[in-house]
């Protein structure tokens, strides 16, 4: 796995206000998501998203907004995520994924609570956004949890080696702003 995000919630209006999204309509948000993804990610890159790509049930708008994005897709269903695709040649539709980088064991989910008591290695999970952080920050050692949502990523995709630097220091995030003070970032 190359990178790794969570819950888009493309097309959806009240999540700005919801997370306090730094965006003025759900169109800039849109805009600025696929385009942060598509500067990141290219069209071989393996992406782990974590779920809830979109508010709109219909099989045709997960579709759209799949076809916009780069990148060999291992998708988390989410609890927005009613529209399973089958038999799409770069998407994977999975409950959890298991996957090791630099030695570094990882179980993803897309809600914590779905996840292991006592995973063997770090829980990549979404679902809580920034709404928590003192529950569920960025990096957190003492439950060994990652919090993939977008708005602890900086509205873009993170680096699997970069989280593994992360990871090293030991040190609890409540973002990744945080965790940038601590690491020169190179993504």
């Amino acid at each position: 796995m190359d990178y790794l995000i969570s819950d888009l919630h493309l097309d959806h209006d009240n999540i700005i206000d919801y997370c306090d999204r730094p965006f003025s309509s759900v169109e800039e948000m849109n805009e600025t998501l696929i385009d942060r993804w598509n500067a990141t990610i290219d069209p071989d890159d393996d992406v782990l998203y974590g779920g809830d790509l979109t508010i709109r049930k219909s099989a045709a708008a997960l579709l759209d907004w799949l076809e916009e994005l780069n990148g060999e897709i291992v998708f988390l269903l989410g609890n927005h995520d009613d529209t399973v695709l089958e038999g799409l040649d770069r998407v994977r539709f999975v409950e959890e994924y298991r996957f090791e980088r630099r030695g570094v064991p990882f179980h993803a989910v897309h809600d914590p609570a779905d996840g292991p008591s006592n995973p063997k290695g770090w829980l990549l999970h979404g679902h809580h956004h920034n709404n928590w952080p003192d529950r569920f920050p960025f990096v957190d050692h003492d439950t060994r949890r990652v919090n993939i949502s977008v708005e602890m990523l900086d509205y873009r995709p993170l680096g699997t080696d970069r989280l593994v630097d992360y990871l090293a220091c030991g040190e609890r995030y409540p973002d990744r702003t945080a965790a940038r003070r601590t690491l020169d970032d190179d993504d």
